[in-house]
């Protein structure tokens, strides 16, 4: 099975296999486009694509993948899919299908198009064509009939184009059976894992290498912006006293609030049971809409008079100074509140802040101080930089030690004798399926792609691999037997997966090439880099 993935490594099947099998684009035509006119950004065989018509076509993918994969999609991987170039290249493709299925003679017939369009399940009622739905969904498209049918019989000639390219692709049952190998059949691998940690003790760094480490990787010790504030506290708990309850107050609150108080399934228990609650509850409201006046009142004087120390001994409040610190750690008292970080990080030395709140009450920040980043000197964390310069070291000379083994495993020595050398044992992974988790050595997506090039005659990759801190050297060791009992009943299924393959490669190798040949003519050209729109 392995021969037969070196050898097929880079046909059809195996770009399938592996993932590499890029559809041309998710829709033909979609919706009618319009005829915005806006600047150009490509010219197909003169016909112009434009910017709006890109625009359009890029909100219909995102729409789509919205709704593949939910309205949290984040915007990260949105971005990773490229989908402005994809945009471009679906109209380009289209353009091509057009251009192309009319210069062959290729046409849909009136009475193809008519079927397709009944046949759309947007356009029945009862599971039978509506005539005056399909008029009515037109008009909220603002489109018409004539152009709606002209855009559906190009995308049908586009439709029969494709199949005239694809149809003469077949499947063998080689390749069947191949591809049911594949899914199925186990490899067993040996290896040597080498651990940096068994070179750090070799490691002895001078003190110009210490200094040449820190100029070279200063970024990994610097340390972030630190900020001191001064903070005055207006908990609830301290204005809660003077709040008078009335029982007038307290009945009241039981009676719009009484469903709060029931379990579920349950009546309201009687206001005696809840009167302690009530009170509570109503002495913290109190008690916050006091504190909040009082640290409004607080933050306006300050601000006017700057006087942040004097205000608060004239009122006889305790002024809390922090430490020095960074965002990364924020100072209990603080970090639960809301927006404290992105309000810090706005003020300058001598700044006052808004009044933030959290369960317990207010807050007026002023900032005392703020430190700049900086690197430290190398005497202030020289037991750090040892420590990292060690690390980098340890690995270098493992990964080196492990790339000559590897040399010499390819020289000819067997990987008892290397093992043997090194004072190491031979481990051995157990039987896997190629892609999934390597046992003992866990995922290492370059080891496992290269695992599909390993067999009896080629047991070796071409180097070494990092996998859980360390270097391993891989050699294939045994295949296991494949169960074949089920294959009759999954060739069918297994058929078809793999001719939609091939034809979907056969079409996207021919659209391909009719883009660089159209490119190397002048027919097809670029206005404008998609990138910067």
């Amino acid at each position: 099975m392995l021969e037969l993935m070196r050898k097929h490594a880079k046909n059809w099947l195996m770009k399938f296999l592996l993932g590499m099998i890029v559809i041309v684009f998710i829709f033909y035509f979609g919706t009618q486009r319009g005829n915005e006119q806006t600047e150009t950004v490509a010219i197909v065989d003169g016909k112009e694509i434009a910017l709006a018509q890109v625009q359009k076509e890029y909100s219909e993918l995102v729409e789509f993948y919205r709704r593949q994969y939910g309205n949290d999609l984040p915007d990260e991987l949105l971005k990773g899919l490229d989908l402005k170039q994809r945009a471009l290249n679906n109209l380009i493709s289209q353009a091509i299908l057009v251009e192309k299925a009319d210069g062959l003679g290729i046409a849909a017939t009136g009475e193809e198009v008519r079927s397709f369009i009944m046949a759309y399940p947007a356009f029945q009622r009862g599971g039978a064509f509506d005539e005056a739905l399909y008029h009515r969904m037109l008009r909220v498209n603002r489109t018409t009939p004539e152009v709606f049918e002209a855009e559906q019989q190009k995308m049908l000639s586009a439709f029969k184009l494709e199949q005239l390219i694809t149809e003469a692709v077949k499947v063998s049952d080689e390749e069947i059976f191949d591809f049911f190998r594949f899914q199925n059949e186990q490899i067993n691998l040996n290896y040597l894992m080498f651990s940096p940690a068994s070179y750090k003790s070799s490691i002895t760094p001078s003190r110009k290498e210490l200094e040449d480490y820190l100029k070279d990787h200063g970024s990994e010790f610097r340390v972030s912006e630190q900020i001191q504030i001064k903070a005055l506290f207006f908990p609830w708990r301290d204005y809660a006293a003077a709040a008078g309850i009335s029982e007038a107050e307290i009945a009241d609150y039981y009676e719009r609030h009484s469903s709060n108080f029931a379990k579920k399934g349950e009546k309201a228990p009687p206001l005696s049971d809840v009167r302690p609650r009530i009170v509570q509850e109503l002495m913290q409201i109190s008690g916050m809409a006091a504190a909040e006046e009082a640290a409004r009142t607080a933050h306006d004087t300050i601000y006017q008079q700057e006087n942040f120390d004097a205000y608060a001994t004239q009122n006889k409040l305790k002024t809390v100074t922090t430490d020095f610190f960074t965002m990364d750690g924020i100072p209990a008292p603080f970090s639960k509140l809301a927006g404290f970080p992105q309000m810090v990080m706005d003020l300058q030395k001598g700044d006052l802040g808004k009044v933030l709140s959290n369960e317990e009450g207010y807050v007026v920040i002023q900032v005392a101080s703020r430190k700049p980043p900086y690197v430290p000197q190398l005497k202030d964390i020289e037991q750090a930089v040892e420590k990292r310069y060690t690390e980098m070291e340890a690995r270098n000379l493992c990964k080196k030690t492990a790339d000559a083994m590897l040399s010499r495993l390819k020289k000819g020595e067997s990987l008892n004798q290397i093992a043997l050398a090194n004072r190491m044992t031979v481990e051995e992974t157990g039987f896997f399926k190629p892609g999934d988790p390597i046992p003992k050595l866990g995922t290492n997506q370059q080891l496992s792609l290269a695992l599909y090039q390993l067999s009896e005659g080629t047991p070796l990759p071409e180097s070494t691999f990092e996998v859980n801190g360390g270097f391993v050297i891989v050699s294939f060791k045994e295949r296991g037997k494949i169960d074949t009992a089920d294959y009759d009943a999954k060739k069918e299924n297994f058929k078809k997966i793999l001719l939609q393959a091939k034809r979907n490669e056969t079409f996207t190798t021919w659209l391909e090439n009719t883009k660089a040949l159209m490119i190397k003519e002048g027919k097809l050209k670029f206005k404008k880099d998609i990138k910067e729109l």
